[in-house]
């Protein structure tokens, strides 16, 4: 009688494997800020608008390849996402954070959201500048 209980559960193990280790996918829906790809578009074209504004003395240098970065990142970042309805905003952000460093170059990001839906969001919640 014994024999046969080993062989029983034996079989039970074999067959159904519940004792294995498995992976299974998990997907979790996580919510983030987001604008509508027109309001980036907008926040593109003025990020333009100013890359058409050069200075000629090399004081400006610096501003203006900032300038230049921030349209480049934006243009990169529509193009990125240009099925798509919304861009999340802290992708948007990080097109400025990465170009302005100093309280004086804010300038730069205001007149990129000037009468866009971006305008009330402030620079300085993504990220420190300094003097």
């Amino acid at each position: 009688m014994c024999a046969t209980m080993y062989t029983y559960t034996k079989q039970c193990i074999e067959g159904y494997s519940m004792q294995a280790l498995k992976t299974i996918t998990q997907t979790q829906t996580t919510q983030v800020e987001s604008v509508h790809a027109d309001t980036v578009y907008a926040v593109l074209t003025n990020a333009y608008n100013n890359v058409t504004l050069m200075e000629a003395d090399c004081t400006g240098a610096s501003y203006f390849i900032n300038t230049a970065n921030i349209y480049a990142q934006l243009a990169d970042l529509y193009a990125a996402h240009a099925y798509d309805d919304y861009i999340a905003l802290d992708s948007v952000m990080q097109c400025f954070t990465n170009n302005i460093t100093y309280y004086d170059e804010s300038d730069l990001y205001e007149s990129c959201v000037a009468n866009t839906a971006m305008q009330t969001v402030k620079l300085q919640d993504y990220t420190h500048l300094s003097n």
